[in-house]
């Protein structure tokens, strides 16, 4: 798989909202998109501390590469709806959102979430997603 840049406008997804941090959460949402973990790890700092959902925390790049697995065989596709989104301070931001999931076996399933996300630098050093993503995973 050829590896993408995330250079080009991403504005155009979700227009009206922008800032410093928006904009590099906008790109990191893409790459997610994309389902190229590789990519999307390019966003965190070496130690990020991820947690979604429900699952265990996780750190590091090969922390968020090992915990995308199981996604990984459940879904071919994601997108984000962002409803609402905040910059808080010179280090957070807030995100409040439905996320679609489009699982390998047809099924489709759009659930609310709430993302918290703090910065070191333009890299992200913490990202806790808040949803209940259990319908994804039920059989």
């Amino acid at each position: 798989m050829t590896e993408q840049k995330w250079d080009w406008p991403h504005t155009k997804k979700w227009p009206k909202f922008s800032g410093k941090r928006i904009d590099i959460i906008k790109q990191m949402f893409l790459a997610g998109e994309a389902i190229n973990v590789n990519n999307f790890v390019k966003f965190y700092t070496e130690d990020a501390l991820y947690q979604f959902s429900n699952f265990p925390v996780v750190y590091g790049h090969e922390g968020i590469k090992n915990a995308s697995t199981g996604f990984l065989e459940k879904c071919e596709g994601v997108h984000h709806h962002i409803k609402n989104i905040w910059e808080i301070g010179e280090d957070t931001v807030v995100v409040e959102m439905e996320v679609t999931y489009f699982r390998h076996d047809g099924k489709i399933f759009t659930l609310p979430c709430c993302d918290t996300v703090r910065f070191k630098g333009d890299k992200v050093q913490e990202l806790r997603i808040y949803m209940d993503i259990s319908p994804v995973f039920a059989d």
